[in-house]
Order: C-alpha cells, then sequence, then structure tokens
C-alpha cells in the first residue's frame, strides 16, 4: 500500500497531543532517552517529571479479540508498573510490568482481550506517585468487521500493484515481478517490479486529478482536497488493523473506468469516492452535504443513509454560510434508460459503491472550513465512524434515499486526452501540503511550572477520560 507522507504529516498534526515544555527538574535527557528508545512514547503524553509514561504501540484485531501491546516507562525509577487496560470504561486487563533495567527503559506489555465483534474505546492507566492510577493513552480499537463482500467479485479480483513511482494499477495477469497492468489512461503495461496488494477491505478513491480539478476555490482545488482527506481516511482505517487502499496517490488524471477497475481488483467491502461539491449559491441554514448510492445495492444505501449522518453532524460542527441544492442528503441518480447516472456506481454493481460530497468547496465561505486541518479530521473520521457503524450493525441510518433522473451527466472522467503518468520513474508525489501550511495550529505550548511540583500528563487532567466512558 502506497502511504503518501502528506497523509501520515496530517495525520501528526491532527493526533499529536499539546506538549508541555519542561526546563528544570534534571530530567531532559533520561526523557530524550526513552523517546530516542521508543518514539512513538513520546506523543503519548505530556512530558512531566517523576511518573511513568506509556503508550498503546500496537492493537491487533481478530473476529473477537484485541491483542495489545504497551510500551511504558518510568523516567526516574527501574520499578516494574503497575497497568490497567480499559475498555469502554470497564477494566479488561491488569496487572504488573516486568523489571525495567534501569532508569528509564521501556517494558513492552502484552495483552489479549476478548471484547466480541464491535469498535472499543480502549485506554491505558497506569501509576504514577501521585495516585493509584492515571490515564496515559486512549485510542478507537475495532475487531475484524464481517465480511459483506461479494464472493463473486472476491473470486475474480487479481489485486493491484503498486508501480515503483507509486501509481496504483490493476492487475490484467502474470505474478510476481512480471506483472500485466492497466495504466490509469487504460493501457496495458508490464511491471518487474512493484508492490502487490490482493485484497483491502475498503477502497478510497480521491475524486478528480490531473487535468480535471474539479470544484475549484481561491483556497485549493477539488482535486487536491478530496486526496488531503483520502490519505487521512486510510490511515485511520489502518490503525484500526483494517486494510484499505486508495486508488490515486498524486496528481494525475484517473478515469472513471479505471477506477471501477481498480475496486474490482481489490474486492472491497465497500468503495467509496471522495468528493467536494461545487455550483450551487441557494444559501441555506444547515451544511448541503449529499450522498449518492447504487440504484442496485440496497446495503449501498444503506451505508449512504449512515454516511449521511455521520457526515452532516461533522460538517455541521462549523460555521460558514452553507449552499444546497435539492440533492441533500443521501439520493441516487439514474439516467433515463433508469440505471446509475454515475459511473462510480454503474461500473462496480456488485460492489457497494458510494459517492459523498462534504458540502460546496466553490461557496469561500465552506472553502475557508474544509481546508483546516480540524475539518479534514472531523470529515476523515466521520467516514470512517460511518462504515464501521454499517459493518458492525443493521442499523437502517436516516431513510434518505431518494431517486433523481438526469438525461446526461456533464462533466469529466473519461480516457479522451489522457496522458499516463509514468510508473517507473521518479514519484507522483502528493498535491495540497502548501494551502495548509498557514492553517497548521502549534502542537507545543508553553506552560510555566512551580518549582517542585510535578507535571501531570495532559490526558489526566480534570475528569479522568477512561473512567468517565462507563
Amino acid at each position: 500500500m502506497h502511504r503518501s507522507s502528506l497523509g501520515i504529516a496530517l495525520l501528526v498534526v491532527l493526533g499529536l497531543l499539546s506538549s508541555v515544555v519542561v526546563s528544570s527538574f534534571g530530567a531532559d535527557s533520561v526523557v530524550a532517552q526513552i523517546d530516542e528508545d521508543a518514539p512513538d512514547l513520546a506523543p503519548a503524553i505530556a512530558r512531566w517529571v517523576g511518573a511513568p509514561r506509556g503508550h498503546f504501540s500496537l492493537i491487533e484485531p481478530s473476529t473477537d479479540d484485541l491483542s495489545i501491546t504497551v510500551l511504558v516507562a518510568d523516567p526516574d525509577s527501574a520499578q516494574a508498573i503497575d497497568y490497567e487496560i480499559l475498555v469502554d470504561g470497564e477494566i479488561m486487563a491488569e496487572g504488573r510490568s516486568s523489571q525495567p533495567g534501569g532508569f528509564g527503559e521501556t517494558v513492552e506489555v502484552t495483552e489479549t482481550l476478548d471484547v466480541g465483534p464491535g469498535v472499543y474505546e480502549v485506554c491505558l492507566r497506569i501509576a504514577d506517585r501521585l495516585s493509584p492510577g492515571r490515564t496515559v493513552n486512549c485510542r478507537q480499537a475495532a475487531t475484524t468487521p464481517p465480511d459483506r463482500g461479494e464472493a463473486s467479485v472476491e473470486a475474480a479480483a487479481n489485486g493491484i500493484v503498486v508501480s515503483p513511482s507509486g501509481v496504483i494499477t490493476p492487475v490484467l495477469s502474470g505474478s510476481t515481478n512480471d506483472w500485466q497492468v492497466a495504466t490509469p489512461c487504460g493501457n496495458t503495461a508490464s511491471l518487474q517490479s512493484g508492490t502487490f496488494v490482493e485484497r483491502a477491505r475498503i477502497v478510497i478513491d480521491p475524486g478528480h486529478g490531473g487535468s480535471e480539478p474539479g470544484a475549484v476555490s481561491d483556497l485549493i482545488t477539488e482535486k487536491e482536497l478530496n486526496l488531503i482527506v483520502s490519505d487521512v481516511v486510510i490511515e485511520k482505517f489502518e490503525a484500526l488493523g483494517i486494510s484499505a487502499q486508495i486508488t490515486r496517490t498524486g496528481d494525475y488524471r484517473l478515469p472513471i473506468g479505471i477506477r471501477a477497475d481498480i475496486a474490482e481488483a481489490l474486492a472491497p467491502d465497500a468503495f467509496i469516492s471522495i468528493h467536494h461539491n461545487g455550483g450551487s449559491t441557494r444559501r441555506s441554514d444547515v451544511p448541503g452535504t449529499e450522498i449518492f448510492y447504487s440504484v442496485v445495492r440496497p446495503e449501498s444505501q444503506r451505508l449512504a443513509a449512515i454516511l449521511y449522518e455521520e457526515m452532516f453532524a461533522a460538517a455541521s460542527q462549523f460555521e460558514a454560510d452553507w449552499v444546497s441544492t435539492v440533492n441533500q442528503g443521501a439520493s441516487t441518480r439514474l439516467n433515463n434508460s433508469g440505471t446509475d447516472l454515475f459511473g462510480i456506481h454503474r461500473l462496480t454493481p456488485e460492489i457497494d459503491s458510494i459517492i459523498t460530497e462534504f458540502g460546496y468547496l466553490t461557496n469561500e465561505s465552506e472553502a475557508e472550513v474544509f481546508v483546516t486541518p480540524e475539518a479534514i479530521e472531523a470529515q476523515a473520521q466521520s467516514i470512517v465512524d460511518g462504515v464501521l457503524r454499517w459493518w458492525f450493525s443493521d442499523d437502517p441510518g436516516t431513510d434518505l434515499g431518494r431517486v433523481f433522473t438526469d438525461a446526461v451527466i456533464g462533466g469529466t472522467g473519461g480516457f479522451d486526452s489522457c496522458v499516463d503518468p509514468s510508473l517507473t520513474v521518479g514519484s507522483v508525489g502528493t498535491v495540497g501540503l502548501s494551502n495548509l501550511e498557514s492553517a497548521t495550529p502549534s502542537t507545543e505550548v508553553e506552560t510555566p511550572v512551580a518549582a517542585g511540583l510535578s507535571l501531570l500528563p495532559q490526558l489526566s487532567i480534570g475528569a479522568d477520560p477512561a473512567l468517565n466512558l462507563r
């Protein structure tokens, strides 16, 4: 799976807790050594002196269990560390780590939790010198989702190859280091190297790209924003242990037919094409979020109804001069022959496909919101939350299924004048980061500390988040 550095950078920006700068107590060198030995431990909690640190380093899902790996360390002690692991506020595991070999040495703890299928909030609490236990890390975790894909699609799937330059190519034939693949423009090419991906549970499609910019604002183009949001969605699914694959990794043209081929090659449970709308000027009191589903797939409609709830709620937490159209909600659009108008649906009739339109990028008031890290995080999380609801429940979502008929669709997505990017030379790169740099918040906060007082972990200030989940 190609991971763009942009997606990773955004997650760092969006996910880090604010650090507390410590300039006294003489413990910086020990803390720095812990950070060097276990870099994933460093962002887990704010720096403070005289207390243990801890972080989930790995959560591996299975059908009913979560296998948990935790790293713990104490900057100024070589004593064993007491810990508790809570799931939705209930203690599911507790114990004491092995004794470290020296002050500040990290110790690994592993536990297997029998939780049953579902999505959970998992928290780590460890002992410190001020109280029996404090929460130092919480994260969402999910067991392996139930299989909602079609067996016939999986049987015909050949997988994809991420080319040396990062282009996603569906496999036509061949095997390792001798693949025949389809290029973005629908040509056939041979690849002797690349990364093979056999299947993904979810396929995320950043709409537009290359010579097809989509909606345009003064701040960013739709093709850029679609890719940024898609990268964050992919990272969120993978953090849950759920395989996810993006269709477009950079700023190049990708016709609808190849997008569909990539989805069919991976046989996912769901295929989601991420977009931001353009054109409307009709004022609205609420976001004009639109979700489109396949007319031939009842589960596609259910997923669309759930995603509309989640994405509309995510957009509604922000303030903007919203615009909308009669298509607001979850809908399907047909052509005059009664089949799906959108090729994303029409060309993947055995996959539950969805098109999301978070809002109207051509409305500058909305565009100013959409480019912020907070809105990107909220949109991406709403997509993940919606898919998880769809997977783990029979929730019908809001009953907003409506049918529209259009004679034609004006737009892009065909193969005409398509120019292939190189599959082997250079890198397709990513787009959009420069547009977000000015909106990136600082991740470091200086806090004056009275001499002789310990600094508490950020998550422990006020109510304990693990215990509040009960």
